[in-house]
Order: structure tokens, then sequence, then C-alpha cells
């Protein structure tokens, strides 16, 4: 059974690395990695449930016994009305399917090391519009993509201390279609890579608290490609690069667990997103896009309960601030202060857990913005967001 499990894990993580190129996601930074995190509002940094530890907090390693695998798809449904000058539009209703996995390896030759490897995405943006919409001459879409490849090592000091490093290698592609004046246009198609890093601790203060705190290194994400650029009727094409910095965060959790049913978990994610401050564009199309972002908090809290030995019942509700500042808006980023509301169903039996999640994000309006000459409002943004994860502990 182990060495199937094994194979079928190398089969999935194969697949999952292969089809990078498509994976889609709404949204700019995306916390949805595994159906039991996602039910609990995205928590998972102070306590240990399956092996999706290796994106919220690797040192949970070291609370998996043995080794685990855990996989699965999120799907990602988001749309907002944007009104400009009065008339209404709507970003397309689209499904992005944004996938994940993870294995976790407790060491034979020293129980007290773990490795473990993950497959998922962090960073995602799709914005599409209808071709005839009103602010076609300034964004048409744009679909950022992306999928990170994270091994981790996690160390078992004592039995309350673990700490864990990492690298994580993202593999991602950039596409945008804009205008670049009142007479140019340019649709921009790029791939490459970005390379970072991350450490993850834990500690228990006792039977009932623990702790969990994470940091994730800020990455260069380089692409190149080609480009189709429009000047008054003349089409040009040529290679093209497209470079800009992904933000760095951290994450402190703190969970409480007064018996074998109960857990609650509360987690503050803390990014900085002034490090994201201008897109580059060099090649076919050169320019520079300066970004004004700031930095932002996400508070987080998720509950579970086991009501029998097979079903866990769990909620979770998440506050996340927008990283656009206030009186400034973005076509591409049609977004404000979210509120997330979780929930989803746990089972398990013979080693194997099969969980599902389905959040609920709701958007804060923001009113009378200027986007060039026009008049912009963003309204009614929700998201719907359901997530499948099976796993399976030998």
């Amino acid at each position: 059974m182990k060495r199937a499990s094994v194979l079928v894990f190398c089969g999935l993580f194969v697949c999952l690395m292969a089809s990078a190129s498509v994976v889609q996601a709404g949204g700019f930074a995306l916390y949805e990695w595994g159906a039991r995190s996602t039910a609990m509002a995205t928590t998972g940094y102070a306590q240990a449930g399956d092996a999706s530890v290796i994106a919220t907090n690797p040192a949970l390693m070291t609370k998996l016994d043995g080794d685990h695998v855990y996989g699965g798809v999120t799907l990602i449904s988001p749309q907002t009305s944007v009104y400009v000058d009065g008339d209404k539009n709507k970003t397309q209703a689209k499904i992005f399917p944004v996938p994940h996995i993870y294995y976790t390896h407790q060491m034979e030759s020293n129980e007290d090391v773990w490795f473990g490897v993950g497959v998922f995405t962090r960073f995602g943006l799709g914005t599409y519009y209808d071709e005839e919409w009103v602010g076609r001459t300034s964004l048409q879409y744009v679909d950022v993509q992306s999928v990170s490849l994270n091994p981790n090592m996690a160390f078992k000091f004592t039995d309350d201390l673990s700490v864990a490093v990492g690298i994580e290698i993202l593999k991602g592609s950039f596409d945008l279609e804009k205008a670049t004046g009142a007479a140019t246009r340019a649709s921009f198609h790029t791939s490459g890579y970005g390379v970072g890093g991350n450490i993850g601790v834990s500690y228990d203060v006792n039977d009932e608290w623990s702790t969990g705190f994470t940091w994730r290194a800020p990455m260069k994400f380089f692409t190149e490609g080609s480009a189709d650029v429009s000047v008054a009727g003349v089409d040009s094409q040529g290679g093209q690069e497209i470079s800009a910095m992904l933000p760095s965060s951290y994450t402190l959790g703190t969970a409480y667990k007064p018996n074998e049913k109960w857990v609650t978990e509360f987690d503050m994610i803390y990014t900085r997103w002034e490090l994201t401050d201008k897109i580059t564009y060099s090649g076919a199309y050169n320019a520079e896009t300066t970004l004004t972002y700031k930095n932002t908090w996400r508070f987080q809290v998720g509950t579970e309960y086991w009501a029998k030995d097979w079903l866990a019942v769990r909620f979770g509700y998440a506050y996340d601030q927008t990283p656009t500042r206030a009186g400034e808006a973005s076509f591409m980023l049609p977004a404000n202060d979210r509120q997330l509301f979780s929930t989803g169903l746990g089972y398990k039996e013979d080693g194997w857990v099969v969980d599902w999640s389905f959040m609920y994000v709701i958007t804060k309006e923001r009113k009378n913005l200027s986007i060039g000459a026009w008049d912009v409002d963003f309204k009614d943004g929700q998201t719907l967001i359901s997530s499948l994860s099976v796993g399976y502990e030998f």
C-alpha cells in the first residue's frame, strides 16, 4: 500500500507541474491551499491537520507521523460590477481551477527530521471584460498565472519546538491586453520564474495552546515572450520581457485545543505589498508602470469540531485588506477590502481523509474613483470558492 500510494502521488505531482501553465486564479494573493484549511477561513499556521501545512507553516510537519499525501482542487469564481460614467459593466464570470498537492515524510534514519514538498498557487490575477465594454480602450483583460514548487525540511528540537526552512520555485505567466496611448494598443504573452524561500516555527505553549510563525521571502518574478503592438493602425511584433517584485509576508497564529474534539485558531497575516512597486516592460514595448500599493493585514479565525469519530464540521471568518490605496483604482484589480465566510465537512476512515469546503466572499464597494477621464465605481463584488481534497496517511 505504501509503495502504491507513493507512485500515485508521484504521478499526480508530475501532472500538476506539467499543467502549471494553465493554472488560473481570481484575485492577486491566494490562501486557498486545501479544503480543510479553506473551511476554517484558511487557518492552519498553529495547528496541524494535514500535509497542506507545507503551504501554511511547514514546521507543523513534525506533528504528522509517518508519511502523508494530500491533494485536490479549489474552484474560484469572482465577479464585480464596474460602473464607468454611470454605465454598468461586469467582469466576465469565469471558474478558475487551482490544484494543490503535498507530501510529507518522517525520516527513518532520524525521527526528529521531516521532509515535505508541495505544489500550490500563491499569486494569481484573472480579470476579463467583454469585447465591447466601455473601458476597452484602457484594458481588455489581464491573466497572471502561477504555481509554486516548495520543498521543505523540518526539525523537531524539543517536544514543544520545531523549525522548518524551504525553497520556493515559482513558475508563471503574464498575459495582458491594454491601451498604451490614444492610438496604441498592445498585447503581451510571457512566461518565466521566480525564486524565494520560507521559514516556519511551531511552539506548543502547553497541552491546550500552540503558536506558529511563518515568513515568506519576496520574489523577483521575471517573464519573457512576445508582444503584439499596434500604433496608429500599424502592427508590429517582437520579443518582450516583463518583470515585477512579489511581496513578502509574515504570519502569526495561535490555536486553542481544549480536547480532542475541538480546535480553534486565530491568525494575523501581514503582507508587504509596498515591495510590488512597479511593473517593468522591455523589448517591443518599453515602459514602467508605477504601483503605489500599501501593506495589508488579513485577520482570520476558524474552528473545527469532530461530531463523530469520522465526521468533522468546520466554520471560519476572515477580513482581508486590499493593497490598493484609498482614492486609487485600476481596471486590472477592481477590488476593495473583503469579508470571507467559510464552512465545510471532513471525513476520515482507515487512513483516508476527504475534506470539502465552501467560501463566500463579499467585497466592499468603492465609489467616486477616477481612472483616466472616467468616473468609476466598483460594486457588487463577490467570489464563490469551493474546494475538495483527499488525503492518505501511511
